[in-house]
């Protein structure tokens, strides 16, 4: 109910591997405002399905944050952007077919 209600989904994280908080946020078609860590950048893109600042930079952070929630025409495209990213790349059948193609190439 909270993702539902939010216009935007924001994870400063200091590590993180690749987040499924993100995931859920971008299947939402919620732009993404997040540390550029770890495996964050596996799945948003700056300035396209969010905006990635340094870690622990608070400023940037805030910057960020206000620039989607005072825009709504770039919050709404990165919103969709987050979706389709996240149904094309991190989809159910996408990821059966990339771990099937893991487990048939791993030697017996």
């Amino acid at each position: 109910d909270v993702l539902a209600a939010a216009d935007v989904f924001c994870m400063p994280s200091i590590w993180e591997g690749l987040p499924l908080a993100i995931l859920e946020a971008m299947f939402a078609g919620k732009p993404v405002v997040a540390s550029d860590i770890s495996g964050i950048p596996e799945a948003v893109a700056s300035e396209r399905e969010g905006i990635l600042v340094p870690p622990g930079a608070v400023q940037p952070l805030a910057e960020a944050l206000a620039r989607l929630v005072t825009d709504d025409a770039l919050r709404r495209r990165m919103g969709i952007a987050a979706r389709t990213r996240a149904c094309a790349e991190f989809g159910v059948a996408k990821m059966a077919a990339q771990y099937e193609a893991c487990y048939a190439s791993t030697p017996r």
